[in-house]
Formats: structure tokens, sequence, C-alpha cells
């Protein structure tokens, strides 16, 4: 993905929001959400090429977001000998589990250990992989060449692009948190028509386009995710550009026994 909003605790304590754009080429396949693990059950797209996915969601309670990095000068790795970014992404979601139950993994690694264990052992092209639950469990941890660096993300709004956490130095993340900082929605709805406003917008008034239409890695589909509030998590998901693509309700793929798309 290429743009993050998360909101933590906005809604309450526990809440979690989260809005994203997917910027990626066109030719590179991919499925909608569907059941990626069965137990634990965890939900999002496929990468149809490596297997993995951008944005995992553990049993609707935990999450993980696949952001690449910009190439770091010097880093002479040869691409070939590096693992899938989005296989990260999917077993930091899927292996182990604080609380008990696990999937190929020790019950008493938490999420973080676990990446940090995936991103000593493998190596893989720069990026930010986040990791948020409604325990309150929120995390970004920066691969790539080089030890990785882990930095907490304490409550409110924060974005994330190709940079850090709440990067200044980036314009549209810069222009976001002056937009949404300090806004607080009354209800999920209310929030997800702030997010959605965001997801679609392209640069009007001479701020940074967040929907991109280019032909390098445009924007090619967009989420959006409720946990940790009464009436139920909710995921909605485009499979386009937001702008001009529906969100579909996938929100009984959070359910135990909503099985459609299981593979």
């Amino acid at each position: 993905m290429c743009t993050l909003i998360l909101g933590l605790g906005v809604l309450g304590p526990g809440s979690l929001l989260l809005g994203a754009n997917r910027d990626e080429s066109p030719e590179r396949p991919s499925a909608d959400p569907g059941v990626l693990f069965r137990a634990p059950r965890v939900v999002g797209g496929r990468d149809l090429v490596s297997g993995g996915t951008w944005l995992a969601v553990r049993e609707a309670r935990f999450v993980t977001a696949l952001m690449n990095r910009r190439p770091v000068a010097g880093d002479k790795r040869d691409p070939a000998t590096l693992r899938s970014r989005g296989m990260l992404c999917l077993d930091a979601a899927a292996r182990g589990a604080p609380g008990g139950e696990g999937h190929r993994g020790s019950s008493a690694d938490s999420h973080l250990d676990l990446a940090l264990r995936l991103v000593k052992r493998d190596p893989y092209a720069p990026c930010t992989l986040v990791g948020v639950g409604v325990d309150g469990e929120a995390w970004a941890l920066q691969a790539g060449p080089g030890e990785p660096v882990v930095h907490a993300i304490p409550r409110g709004w924060h974005v994330i692009t190709h940079r850090d956490v709440d990067d200044p130095s980036e314009p549209r993340t810069k222009w976001l948190l002056s937009e949404i900082g300090e806004r607080r929605p009354w209800s999920v709805d209310e929030a997800f028509g702030l997010i959605v406003g965001y997801l679609r917008s392209h640069g009007e008034g001479g701020t940074p386009p967040v929907c991109l239409h280019r032909d390098g890695f445009p924007t090619v589909s967009s989420s959006m995710l409720a946990l940790g509030m009464s009436g139920g998590p909710r995921y909605l998901h485009a499979p386009g550009p937001p702008c001009v693509t529906e969100y579909r309700d996938y929100s009984s793929l959070l359910e135990i026994g909503g099985d459609e798309g299981d593979r």
C-alpha cells in the first residue's frame, strides 16, 4: 500500500479505524478479500504473484498492513534473494499469538516478537510493517538493509506512506495529518465518510493527491476497517480506485463461519 490512515482509540478505548489505498502495478494480479487462514482466522486480499497480502485481519482483533519504502542508496542485495514483503505481512498476522491460540508459532510470542524474528531471519526489500490491535498493540517495524527499527504508535490519528509514521517531511502525510488530526467523529459511519473523502482526493487546491492516476503504480484498490466497537467489525473494500469504484461490504468475512471466498 502507499497511503495508510489510522485512528487508534478515536471512537473509544480499544477502537481501531483504518483506511488505506493500495498503489501497485495494474499488471500484477490480486484477489479480493477472502479467508487466507482458517485457524487462526485471517482475512484479506491476496497477491496472486507471491501469495502474500498487503493487509491482513486476524480474528477481527489484530491487523497487519504493509507499506513499501523507497530503495535505500547503497543496497547491493540481489532482488532475487529477497523474500516477498507480502508474505511478511501475512505471516506476522497468522503466526503465533498473545492469548493462547496460534498458527505455526509459540503462544508466548507477541505479533511484534514474531515479526522481528521474521525480518532477522529473511531479507526483505525496504518496507514498513504496521501492526495494530484492539488490545492496544500498535507498532511500525521498518525492515530492509541493516537492523530493523521499531516505532510505537500512540493513541490518536496517524498517517503512513512510503516513509516513517507521521513523517512531516512527506507532503501527503503532512497534509492528511493537518486535516484529520483533530477530527473526532461520533460513529463508524461518520469516520468512514471522513476517511473515504481523503482516500478519494486528487490534489484539489494544490494539496498532495491520495488517489493516484498515473502510468506507474496507480491506486488499484482501497480498504476501510473498523474493529473493537459495538455493532461488530466492519470491512469495506473497493477493487479499484476509490474515486470511481464502489466499496463492497466484506464484514461477514470477519465473523466465525463467514467463509465467503475461502481459499
